[in-house]
Parts: structure tokens; sequence; C-alpha cells
């Protein structure tokens, strides 16, 4: 392998100068060729650190991405919602219930696939992750060498070490395998920009549909990506190239057309009970869990290495001669340039909280675009130099930034479900707090004893939205509940009470709402959730005659999804 890296290094000094993107000016005569020789060996002693940094970087991924494999554990509830709307019966199932899922029909169908072709097992599943992880590595790759044929550095450094890649990237969920699918879209369309050919205007339409189908954000980037290529071309005056170009996102658009239906008929009257109205400062916080671990250094990095390619890319357009590089660069300005408003804008459409891992492909974008003007300008030795220093640094000290998140369980619900079929007794009644833990219930408990949500819902399989819009509009959502740990109280038998009460645990009088929309909160279904959750509580604790926390929230367990247990039993009036 070595002698192979070697014999790559000898002939990249030859073809050095064949790929330069950038003019720089150089001595005339005799001094011209005292300074080339005196270059060719200093290029070849960077190139080859360039080298072996990538290697030591890409080594460095895959093995946070086995260790977050084998330590994440079960999945949890959003995880779970993936997986059991893909194995419905029937395919018109899937369907049926699109409009309560996240992603488009494309994800769900890999799923389904994947798992008739693997298993359901959680192990089967967390290598679903491990293989979108080591499918992002492989594209960083691909981009590099086919956009400026050197090694992946700044896009791999940025996005493999991130924290988001590596925890949500991973999950059974459309943000990793959607992330693929933007980066290699946006490497195929500076590959169009190179040279124009049927294969790859199909291969290009194919990905642009794919990644669209697979993550709604993609949707947004994807027409970024496709008006940029489209500018470029006008410029270039093929306007046979940007007609096509055209027709590729009226295809994608059209795609789009069931969703917009579903979400005027169906999603548009329950859709109001997840938008939520959040301050700059929780927006702050999860914007800099997103830039990944340790954020105080990493958003700094990042808008260093955002700004500068923009910097650079402006100062490359104004001062230098027309080059092979110049629409690379107006390409890539353009993709960091409308991306950044795009994505506020359908944030702002959508009406729901910039959750961290919804940053996840946005920051592929702008990442993959900053790559590739880095890469032009690392024609200028000072700003090559800083890029492996840069990429170094993180190689070396962000794997111990991101460990600790690294290591810990998404869920402990499977824990608690294993337990409760030891333990509880079929005329128990076990109370799953809040609804939405019921999903990951569902899949991991197999007792006789029965179990209910708060509120109880008629389908645990994903994320009924519908169904709990019609509960936060009863006037005794919370009736069904109670009589059943009435009967089970003053029958002798327990009540299990499985999820989060710190603040209902606390609370002397529990919050009390009207049927939706309540006068001050309106549609707010965390609000509805919350006094629930106290109602409940309040309930067990002045009937109860005792009440012991089975298990406390645990260590190194998501903060997403880390239930305690409670047990009740005996009756007092």
């Amino acid at each position: 392998m070595f002698d192979a890296i070697a014999e790559f290094f000898r002939r990249s000094i030859i073809t050095v100068k064949a790929v330069d993107r950038i003019s720089i000016p150089e001595p005339r005569g005799a001094a011209k060729s005292a300074v080339k020789s005196d270059r060719l060996p200093k290029l070849a002693v960077l190139e080859g650190i360039e080298w072996i940094v990538a290697i030591v970087l890409s080594t460095t991924v895959l093995f946070l991405l086995i260790v977050r494999t084998t330590h994440a554990g079960a999945l949890w509830r959003d995880e779970c919602d993936s997986v059991q709307l893909a194995r419905m019966p029937r395919f018109a199932d899937v369907l049926a219930n699109l409009q309560y899922t996240s992603f488009p029909v494309l994800f769900p169908t890999i799923v389904r696939v994947y798992t008739t072709l693997f298993g359901e097992s959680d192990f089967a599943l967390r290598c679903f992750g491990l293989i979108a992880g080591i499918a992002l590595v492989a594209t960083t790759w691909f981009h590099s060498l086919s956009t400026s044929r050197q090694p992946p550095l700044l896009l791999l450094g940025l996005i493999g070490l991130n924290t988001t890649f590596l925890t949500a990237g991973t999950w059974v969920r459309g943000y990793g395998v959607g992330s693929v699918l933007m980066v290699l879209a946006i490497t195929l369309a500076l590959n169009l920009l190179r040279q124009v050919t049927s294969s790859g205007l199909l291969a290009m339409l194919v990905v642009a549909l794919a990644a669209s189908q697979c993550l709604f954000f993609n949707g947004v980037f994807i027409a970024v990506v496709i008006f940029a290529v489209m500018a470029v071309f006008l410029l270039r005056r093929e306007f046979k190239s940007a007609l096509l170009l055209m027709g590729f996102g009226v295809a994608v658009g059209i795609a789009y057309v069931p969703y917009i239906l579903s979400i005027y008929f169906d999603v548009g009257r329950w859709a109001i009970i997840l938008q939520e109205s959040v301050s700059f400062s929780w927006t702050w916080n999860e914007l800099n869990y997103a830039f990944g671990a340790p954020s105080s250094v990493m958003r700094w990095v990042w808008l260093v290495v955002v700004l500068g390619a923009v910097i650079g890319a402006v100062w490359c357009l104004w001062e230098e001669k027309l080059t092979a590089g110049r629409y690379v660069l107006l390409f890539g300005l353009t993709v960091i340039a409308i991306s950044i408003p795009s994505y506020c804008a359908f944030m702002w459409i959508v009406h729901k909280p910039p959750l961290q891992r919804y940053y996840l492909v946005f920051f592929c974008s702008l990442a993959s675009a900053a790559d590739v003007i880095v890469a032009i300008l690392c024609r200028l030795d000072w700003v090559r130099v800083a890029r492996v220093v840069i990429v170094f640094a993180l190689t070396v000290t962000l794997p111990f930034a991101v460990w600790p998140a690294m290591i810990v369980r998404e869920t402990n619900i499977d824990i608690l479900a294993r337990r409760l079929e030891k333990e509880a007794d079929p005329n128990d009644v076990i109370l799953v707090n809040t609804w939405s833990r019921g999903i990951s219930f569902n899949r991991y408990y197999h007792g006789p004893a029965r179990w209910l949500t708060v509120p109880e819902m008629q389908d645990h399989r994903i994320h009924r939205y519908d169904l709990l819009q019609a509960k936060m509009t009863e006037f005794f959502p919370l009736d069904d509940l109670e009589q059943a740990m009435t009967t089970a109280l003053k029958t002798g038998n327990r009540v299990w009470l499985v999820g989060e009460f710190k603040g209902a645990a606390t609370s002397r009088r529990p919050l009390v709402l009207a049927p939706a929309p309540d006068p001050k909160f309106g549609w707010r279904s965390t609000i509805y959730s919350y006094a629930w959750s106290e109602q409940l509580f309040m309930f067990v604790r002045r009937h109860a005659s005792k009440l012991d926390v089975a298990v406390q929230p645990q260590p190194l367990v998501n903060r997403n999804e880390n239930s305690a247990l409670i047990v009740a039993e005996g009756w007092e009036y």
C-alpha cells in the first residue's frame, strides 16, 4: 500500500500544473525554472502529508462509527416509529400512514427492504446506521477525488467528526442517508460543470430525486444546487444544458405534489399541535449543539471555514482572469449564499422548532460547497498549509470531545420493559408517560400486564398526532387511566409508572387546561402533555398507600428517552 502511495506522489508532481485552478504569477526566465524546481519537492511533501492526514481522519471516523454502533443500544421512539411504519403488513398501509412521519416515501421503503433482507433486530438496525456512516465517508472520498483530485480533508473533518452526524446521522432515520445523497448530488453537479454528458445528467437526476424523496430538507437544497448549476450554464451560454437542469427541478417539484396535497387535506387538520414558538436562546443552543462538540470551538471553526471560503471566492472572481476554476467558485458561492436564507425560510414555513438534527443536511451542503472552494484556493500554498493544519488539529482533538456522546445509550425503555416482563403480574397496570414513549415500549414490552399511555391512544406503533389532537379536545382525557389505576390498586394489584416525572413530583397543584385550544396555551401539545403528567402523578400520590422508585433515570442514557420506573401499591381515599 505504501509503495502505491509513493508512486501516486511521484505522478502527482507531474500533474500538479495540469490541475491548477488559479493562475499564480511566476518569475520569468532562469529564475522561473529555479522557483519551479524548488517548489515541486515541497508540493510533494505537502501532498504526502495531506494523504496521511486524510487516511488517519477516515480511520478515526470509522472507528467512532463502530463505537457508536456498539454502544447505542436499543432504538428510541423516533427510530421505533421508522421501523414500525416500514414493517406495517402492507405497503399500502405505509403509504396511508406516511402523513404521520417526517420523511418522504423513499426512506420507509429503504427500511422495509433492509429489514426484509437483514431482519428487525437491534443489531441489524444499528448496522443500518453504520452503513449510512460508512457511505458518507466513501462519498467524501468520491467528492474530493472527482472534483479536485485531492484527498478528503475539510468536508470529512467537519462532518465526519461532527457529533450530530455521529449520533443522529446513524439513527434509523433519514438524516444520515439523506446527507449522503445530498453530498453525492453536489458532487455530480460539480462533475457536470466540468463535462456535460448523458450519463452524468441521468445520474444527477436519479440522485436528486432520491435525495428529495429521502428527506424533506433535501428538497430545498436540491433546488439550490440545481439553480446554482443552471446559473453557471447560463453564464457559459449553454442554454440546452440549463434547460435540461430546469426540467430536473420541475421533476423534483412534481414528485412533491402528493405531499403538498396531503398537507392540505390531511396534515393540515392536526399540524397545528406541532407548531411551537421558541425563544432565540433555545434556537441558539440547538444550533450550537449542531456545530458539534466542543460547540464553543466548533462554531468558530465553521465560521472561519465558510466565511473564509466566501471571501476567498469573491476575491478570486474579482482579481483573477477567467480560469477553469471560475465556474466552480461561482457554483460554491451560489450554494452557500442561497442555502442559508432558503433553510431559514423553510423552517419558518413549517413552524417547527429547529432541533439539532435538522441542521445536519444543511451543514453538509455548506461544508461541501466550502470544501470545493477551498480546494481551488489551495493552489495558493499558504491556504493549502492552513487547511491541512486545521484538519489535523480537528483529527487529534475532536475524538476526545465527541467521545462522551459515542458511549451513550439512546434509550432505557428496553431495560424497563424486560424488568416489567419479569415482575409485573397479569392484573397489574402499566402507564407509560408520555404517549410518545409508548412507541418504543410497544416494540420492547411483551409481558402479560395491560399497559396504557398518557393519554391512552388507539395506535402505539407511530406518532399518531391526529389521535393526540382528539385527546386534547376532550374534557376528561385521563378518565380511563384513573379508572384503570383505581381498579388495580383497590384489588391489591400494582400500578407501574414508566416515564419522566421530575416536574410532576415537585408540583403541589397540577396544571389543568381547558379542551384545546386552551385560552392561554392554545394548541401547544407539549403543554398538554406536561399537564397530564402532573395530573396523573398527583392522582397516584393522593390515592396510593405506597409509592416506590424502582428504577431511577440512568447515567449514560440519552436525555431524549431516559425513563424512571415507579411502582404504586394500596389504596387510600
